[in-house]
Order: structure tokens, then sequence, then C-alpha cells
């Protein structure tokens, strides 16, 4: 099943690279054919036509790490306050997806409070106590 799935992501690459060049759309091709492929794939598991829970849930990891970086590039560094939650957020929502478990209320419940956190970083960004908290909480991911 595995090689199967390689070919259908190679073969949507090329397609959407070709629709890409012709029609002239900025898109990260390798994006595009990981969201199909992810999509489909969740159709035919929510169907039983599917079973491999583990392939379909790195495809959703690979696509939450694409949004996020694509995200990155885009937002204001001072948004960047808010990575952690946002990051967890998506885990959450596609953890969801695929279990559709009832037990919504303790991650909720986490994902509010880290919400909540990172409003108080970001509205205390300023402060010169604070300051160096939210310098660091904003740059997490850079290698210095």
């Amino acid at each position: 099943m595995l090689a199967t799935i390689l070919l259908v992501i190679t073969g949507l690459f090329v397609l959407v690279l070709g629709v890409k060049k012709r029609l002239s759309i900025k898109v990260c091709v390798l994006c595009g054919s990981i969201f199909v492929t992810w999509t489909a794939l969740l159709v035919l598991y929510r169907t039983n036509h599917f079973h491999d829970s583990v392939l379909l849930s790195l495809l959703m990891g690979q696509f939450i790490t694409g949004l996020y970086y694509f995200l990155e590039k885009r937002v204001s560094p001072l948004l960047r306050i808010f990575t952690l939650p946002f990051f967890l957020t998506l885990t959450t929502v596609f953890y969801f997806a695929i279990t559709f478990t009832k037990d919504l209320f303790p991650p909720l419940l986490v994902l509010f409070g880290l919400w909540i956190g990172a409003y108080i970083i970001f509205a205390w960004r300023n402060d010169p106590g604070k300051k160096q908290l939210s310098d660091a909480v904003m740059n997490c991911c850079e290698e210095k």
C-alpha cells in the first residue's frame, strides 16, 4: 500500500507542477500533492476503504509542518509568540479528524491555557522584565 501511495503522491506532484506552470499560480507543489492525498485518504479511512492510520497520520503531520512554514514566512515576527498553541491546535484538529474521539474537554482545556498564556506573553512583550521571555518564545526555532 505504501508504494501505491508514494506513486499517487508522485503523480499528483507532476500534475500540480504542470497546473502551477500553466496557470502561473503560487502554490507549494509538494504541499498541494500531500494535501490532496491525505484528504482523499481521510475520506477513504472514514468510509472503511483505507485502514492505514499511521500513513494517514504521517501525511497529515507533513501537511501541518508545511502549513506552519508557509504561514511563518507570511506573518509578523511578533505573532511567532503563538507558535506553540497554533501548532498544537493543528495537531489536535487533525487528531480529532482521524479518531473522532468524544473526550474533547481535556485537550481543549490545555489549548485554551496555551492560547491565554501566549496572549499574556504577547501583551507583555515590551515590558523590560518580560522582553527576554517574549524574545525567546518568538525566536524558539532560531538556531542561535
